[in-house]
């Protein structure tokens, strides 16, 4: 039994009941949305129009119903159309409704639009950084202009306070001085006076040890008890002039001097300067600086540990530019500090004699010249040493032996001896003298011969000479006010290019020179 009306045909039986109880009240709930299990099994399309006499509409309502019913799948177009309105009120973006085009493709489309947002997120943070960075760069450029504004400030200030000092000492002498300079100079002229500058001030009881020209106008300095100083200017390198033009307003202060080493047990023996880095040389050791400040140490070099079986102790330490010799009492080492090289030598202290009777003099990168004073009742006895073919030889004829204060290695075959006012050029392998130098009125205290052709000398009244070694005529006469010799230290003086350096009881000067063809 049935009951016909509105299109459906249903059909009460127990059978129907139950399954109809089953599919509908499942603790499940339906499997798919696609799909109505509340109709009844019986109540199919086919059927009904079979019963009621019309098969014509079988081909159409099993089209409607192939891929699920139409009621089923347009519940789901809302649900999904509900579920992209509340994701789009949740973002703050309007929501637009796909057509029935973009009904299919919806996931699509909500992919496409995280990743834009994606992308907009990741630009934006792109954006950020670079932002930062900027910040950042700025901040650096200002500090950075902050400390050189800084430095310059200090350069200003010492400068001026140098320039004050210099102007104080430079007070005209009194008329007895002025008096014995005329009586003396009367018939030479008075000896010029270029323009200095005070670098380096030491304390009493630390006297300045070496002294070191070198490229763009740096100039190094150490002291007895290991202190090192360096004018080496902005960032290292070619230096503008240590001296400011006369007359030029609101130049630049030159750049100051830097301490790099304080106080230490071991004395500087040696410096040595290039482009880049500045090298001193102490007693038992080496040690590097960039020229560049902050002037970073570049390492340091322990001549003890340069090879592994050796145990003997360190006795004299010469330098000569880049080479230093290392004199220990059974061997003998040559070291250059730029270029980390080593070489043995054969020489042994030891077979001289004692240490403190034979001394080294001097040392030029080949030759060793040594002094022995154990000869008691007689002259010191010279010596000259060729490291590589480890051979000596006795200088037994050089002039006022007895009385030279000061030996200098010049050349491949002259040795310079001071002799109070006098220095002497020897020529050690045609044992002749070539040249006596006259001309200063006090002692010789210092002699730069590192130049094949030009020698400087500095004598205690703050006078220094340049000399043509091959004519031996005084190629200039120099002074330097306020210079003091009294404490009798060993005093250095060194000469490049058109800047001498020297060394005296309150420290360092340094004079800048015209052209040095120039004849006083």
């Amino acid at each position: 039994q049935g009951v016909r009306g509105g299109g459906r045909q249903r059909l009460d039986s127990p059978r129907t009941a139950l399954l109809e109880r089953m599919y509908t009240c499942s603790p499940l709930g339906p499997l798919s949305y696609a799909c109505d299990y509340g109709r009844s099994i019986m109540d199919s399309p086919r059927q009904r129009d079979t019963r009621s006499g019309n098969p014509g509409k079988d081909k159409q309502v099993s089209g409607t119903n192939s891929n699920g019913s139409g009621s089923s799948r347009e519940r789901d177009r809302e649900k999904a159309r509900g579920l992209q309105a509340k994701d789009g009120d949740e973002q703050g973006r309007p929501h637009r409704p796909h057509s029935k085009r973009e009904d299919g493709e919806g996931t699509q489309g909500v992919e496409l639009e995280i990743d834009a947002e994606t992308l907009k997120e990741q630009g934006h943070r792109r954006d950020e950084q670079a932002k930062r960075e900027r910040q950042m760069a700025e901040a650096e450029s200002s500090r950075r202009k902050a400390e050189d504004q800084v430095e310059f400030d200090e350069d200003r200030r010492a400068w001026a306070e140098e320039q004050a000092w210099l102007k104080s000492i430079d007070q005209p002498p009194a008329w007895h001085r002025r008096l014995w300079r005329t009586l003396v100079w009367g018939r030479e002229g008075e000896p010029e006076a270029p323009p200095r500058r005070f670098l380096f001030a030491c304390d009493l009881g630390d006297p300045i040890s070496c002294v070191q020209l070198g490229p763009g106008g740096a100039c190094m300095a150490g002291s007895v008890q290991g202190r090192i100083w360096l004018l080496a200017g902005k960032g290292g390198g070619a230096v503008a002039s240590a001296v400011p033009e006369p007359g030029v307003k609101n130049a630049p202060p030159p750049p100051q001097a830097d301490l790099l080493a304080g106080w230490s047990d071991e004395g500087a023996r040696g410096l040595y300067l290039d482009d880049e880095c500045g090298y001193a040389t102490f007693t038992e050791s080496c040690r590097g600086w960039k020229r560049a400040r902050p002037h970073a140490q570049t390492g340091n070099v322990r001549f003890r540990d340069l090879e592994r079986k050796n145990t003997q102790v360190v006795k004299h330490v010469l330098q000569r530019g880049s080479w230093v010799c290392v004199l220990f009492p059974l061997s003998t080492t040559l070291v250059n500090v730029a270029r980390r090289e080593l070489i043995q030598r054969q020489f042994k202290l030891f077979d001289f004699g004692s240490s403190t009777d034979v001394a080294p003099c001097d040392f030029d990168g080949e030759h060793l010249l040594l002094v022995d004073r154990s000869r008691v009742g007689s002259s010191p006895a010279f010596y000259l040493v060729y490291l590589e073919a480890n051979e000596q030889v006795e200088l037994d004829d050089m002039p006022d032996a007895p009385w030279i204060s000061l030996v200098k290695l010049w050349g491949s075959d002259c040795i310079l001896g001071a002799v109070g006012r006098t220095l002497h050029i020897y020529d050690f392998k045609k044992k002749q003298l070539r040249h006596s130098l006259r001309g200063h009125h006090a002692e010789i205290l210092a002699v730069d011969a590192r130049h094949h052709d030009t020698i400087a000398s500095l004598s205690s009244d703050g006078v220094i000479k340049l000399w043509s070694g091959t004519t031996g005529a005084c190629l200039r006469t120099l002074c330097v006010p306020g210079a003091n010799f009294f404490l009798s230290y060993p005093y250095c003086l060194c000469m490049q290019e058109n800047r001498i350096a020297i060394s005296c009881d309150e420290g360092v000067y340094m004079v800048e020179l015209e052209l040095l063809t120039d004849v006083v």
